[in-house]
């Protein structure tokens, strides 16, 4: 029954930029409830939406969109949002290889993510795990 619950939530991962977006490791805690639940191929479309998202946004230009309700108040202030954008695009490259059980694609992917912000917390987290 947890597992179950555990599985719901949103499907796609989100940019860096927005405080109310569901962090993106709950994905990775899906598809894990998925592969207990017995459903690796739900779990690893999971996994690999994370893996997408990453690699298909790891070169976007990112711009504030300072009237946007929801931009957190630090953000105003960040001086390269291209670095912090690839530190979450690696993240989550990182999670979606987690997942998948590439565990030294990961450990790579957190480790690129923290060339890019030093202080990337999950990524520390993470990376210490494997």
């Amino acid at each position: 029954e947890y597992y179950a619950l555990a599985s719901l939530g949103a499907d796609d991962p989100a940019g860096m930029m927005y405080y109310y977006d569901q962090p993106a490791d709950s994905i990775l805690y899906q598809g894990l409830a998925l592969k207990k639940l017995g459903k690796p191929i739900a779990a690893n479309a999971k996994f690999y939406k994370l893996l997408d998202y990453g690699e298909q946004h790891i070169f976007d230009e990112v711009k504030i969109d300072y009237f946007a309700v929801s931009l957190p108040d630090f953000m105003i202030f960040k001086d390269d949002l291209d670095k912090r954008n690839k530190a979450h695009c690696y993240y989550l490259i990182g999670l979606g290889n987690l997942g998948l059980g590439n565990r030294e694609d990961a450990k790579r992917a957190f480790d690129q993510a923290l060339q890019f912000d030093s202080n990337h917390m999950e990524c520390i987290l993470y990376g210490k795990m494997l």
